[in-house]
């Protein structure tokens, strides 16, 4: 009876440690399966004397068989640009296109990862404005240090310009005032982290045009 039970004990001590040893396999395997990709780093700059949009990413991820660069102008239905496939790059290549027929307003970006399996992985959305109905344009695009602001209507401005950057939640961070002989404005947003703010230029009390920008 004491042998019986000993091996009783023995076997359930091995089924829990086998047990516990397929979990752990378990876990590993979809931790890796899931594991977050290397960003390509995806950048957009509007081009505005030739009025294109370049765009440039890295090619760093060798998990990837190929990338579509996709592109809205609601960031909800999606068209396929271009496709770089995995003949065309290393993981130094930096990748570019150039979008010629941007449109006069809002050009949204993203890249499709193609991996094994079909798995895809998008980046971040990057947001381009180009020329608003508001006659002014905003670049470079994402925003670093300094965000222009460029009129290019052909009425002149007779008041002053009151510039305005708020965050999401509509808190003002900067404020600025510019003369209104001036066609280029040039606002330091050098205090402001990574993310999603919107610029607005009010003159004479009146709102005349609101843009939303990246940094």
């Amino acid at each position: 009876m004491i042998e019986l039970v000993s091996f009783a004990k023995t076997a359930k001590s091995n089924f829990s440690m086998k047990f516990t040893r397929m979990v752990a396999l378990f876990l590993l395997v979809h931790a890796v399966s899931f594991a977050t990709p290397i960003s390509p780093n995806l950048t957009a700059v509007f081009d505005q004397e030739k009025t294109v949009i370049k765009l440039k990413w890295q090619t760093n991820d060798p998990a990837v068989n190929s990338y579509v660069l996709q592109k809205s102008t609601d960031n909800n239905r999606w068209t396929d640009l271009f496709t770089l496939s995995l003949s065309d790059f290393t993981e130094t290549t930096v990748a570019s296109f150039t979008d010629r027929f941007p449109d006069n307003t809002k050009n949204f970006y993203r890249l499709k990862m193609i991996k094994q399996h079909v798995v895809e992985f998008s980046t971040a959305i990057t947001l381009i404005m180009g020329q608003s109905t508001g006659s002014w344009i905003i670049f470079p695009v994402p925003v670093k240090e300094v965000l222009n602001l460029q009129y290019t209507g052909s009425e002149n401005i007779t008041s002053a310009i009151s510039i305005f950057i708020q965050n999401s939640n509509g808190k003002i961070l900067n404020r600025f005032r510019s003369s209104s002989i001036n066609r280029i404005i040039q606002v330091p947003v050098a205090n402001l982290g990574k993310g999603i703010y919107d610029v607005r230029i009010m003159i004479q009390d009146r709102i005349v045009w609101n843009q939303r920008f990246i940094k």
